[in-house]
């Protein structure tokens, strides 16, 4: 299910992405890949939520938590930001609209992710932080892409805060 719902994102992003312009979304595509990857980094003895294969074809594929997360950085991440940032309109509240929009998308996939056992939560996070960080997120993948120099600012006290609210330890740190 996993690679079946990598598909649809890339489906979508094949008809609704706007690639002429991809090089000028590429940083922010890096930014949204940098953070996970910081997440997965810093979390690796603390996982806060983690996938799990679905379906005979995950398992075929023989497909753990890393390939994943890997693969949805790869694939959903870049036909997203294809998709929103390369739509992204130049009115305050339609790009409200859209974060909305990319909010539910998102909180949609994981909601079902999770129901069909895919995705596990575990000390303390839950569907209701998927859906704050999915808000938020979106939010600083258009200040990213605005003003590059101000998100990456603003990353660094959203990270303390996370860490701070779901009292990760130090000692997970290698």
């Amino acid at each position: 299910m996993s690679i079946i719902i990598l598909i649809l994102y890339l489906l979508a992003g094949i008809r609704f992405g706007r690639w002429s312009n991809f090089a000028e979304y590429y940083p922010t595509l890096l930014y949204f890949i940098i953070g996970d990857l910081l997440s997965q980094f810093l979390l690796f003895n603390h996982t806060l939520w983690m996938f799990h294969p679905m379906d005979r074809l995950d398992h075929l594929f023989k497909l753990n938590h890393t390939f994943i997360a890997l693969a949805k950085m790869a694939i959903q991440y870049s036909m997203t930001v294809a998709i929103f940032i390369g739509r992204l309109p130049e009115e305050k509240g339609r790009q409200a609209m859209m974060v909305l929009l990319w909010t539910a998308i998102y909180g949609l996939n994981e909601f079902l992710t999770h129901h069909l056992g895919g995705l596990s939560y575990h000390r303390g996070w839950s569907f209701g932080w998927d859906l704050v960080f999915n808000l938020m997120m979106f939010i600083m993948l258009i200040i990213h892409y605005k003003k590059p120099l101000l998100a990456w600012i603003l990353t660094a006290p959203i990270i303390v805060t996370l860490w701070l609210i779901f009292d990760v330890p130090l000692d997970v740190l290698k």
